[in-house]
């Protein structure tokens, strides 16, 4: 009989340890969510950005200037970062990534991280912060844009010779001006030819090449090159000016003119209505 409360006894503690080890897993599975919970909402917080973004609009191969202005000078330390991969780009004056690319250009109040050769990787959200306090935030989204070159009339332009000329390099997706378009002809630059007659001239969005009186020799493929955007080609057709007229010299008698017509139709008459004229022997014989 003194063994059944022994027994009794080790079941009592079996179970209370075995709910204790339960409520003990479930108090450490509680409080894992809540971490992963709040680690959760910190990345997306992280993510939420509060204030402005100003627009930067780059071309590609370009310089790109993102600015950043702070209202009180010597406020705190200044860093620039990409937001994409929290990319820590600049501390204070000085470059802190790898990449030579990224410099601070820094006078009194304004913080300008400037992006040399930007490419499209570079598109994205940069924030500029001041250790201050509060901290300060400053957001720039960079948005890089390609350009490219057309020449209206493209693929292919005919021209009558003997006429003018006139082609236009337009730069199309252009965020500036370009330093420079070299035209080309048959793949040889003709910029600093001086050839009579062929003028080249650089317009705000791109170049205009004129040819006063065209000649068999201007036709071929032509290319624009801007400095800063993809070429555009356009193959350049002239129509010869046609033959002198056959009957010029005794051919078709189709081609001669009106008054040419005119004077042998006269010709013609006369010389088919003489023989119903009689002589004048004929009226008054001898």
């Amino acid at each position: 009989m003194r063994a059944l409360p022994i027994l009794l006894s080790i079941l009592l503690e079996i179970q209370f340890y075995v709910t204790g080890s339960q409520a003990e897993h479930q108090q450490s599975s509680s409080a894992n969510n809540e971490v992963a919970k709040s680690s959760a909402g910190e990345d997306k917080g992280e993510d939420v950005i509060e204030g402005p973004i100003r627009e930067v609009l780059a071309q590609s191969g370009s310089t790109a200037n993102l600015p950043c202005k702070i209202t009180e000078p010597g406020a705190g330390t200044i860093t620039w970062m990409k937001r994409k991969n929290r990319r820590l780009l600049t501390v204070g004056k000085s470059t802190h990534s790898v990449d030579k690319r990224f410099v601070v250009i820094h006078s009194s109040t304004d913080w300008l991280l400037q992006i040399r050769v930007v490419t499209v990787q570079d598109e994205g959200i940069y924030e500029c912060q001041i250790t201050s306090h509060p901290v300060q935030r400053n957001f720039v989204r960079l948005k890089i844009t390609e350009a490219y070159s057309i020449i209206p009339g493209a693929p292919d332009l005919h021209v009558k010779q003997g006429s003018s000329l006139r082609l236009e390099c337009q730069l199309k997706a252009a965020a500036e001006s370009p330093l420079y378009v070299f035209w080309y002809r048959q793949g040889h630059m003709i910029n600093y030819d001086e050839e009579p007659g062929v003028k080249v001239e650089l317009t705000k969005n791109g170049s205009i090449l004129m040819v006063n009186k065209t000649k068999p020799s201007h036709g071929g493929n032509y290319t624009c090159a801007p400095s800063n955007a993809k070429p555009a080609y356009v193959m350049v057709h002239v129509i010869e000016e046609e033959e002198k007229p056959a009957a010029m010299h005794g051919g078709d008698r189709r081609n001669l003119g009106p008054a040419i017509l005119a004077s042998n139709f006269l010709v013609s008459l006369l010389a088919a209505v003489s023989w119903r004229i009689p002589s004048f022997t004929s009226l008054y014989p001898t």
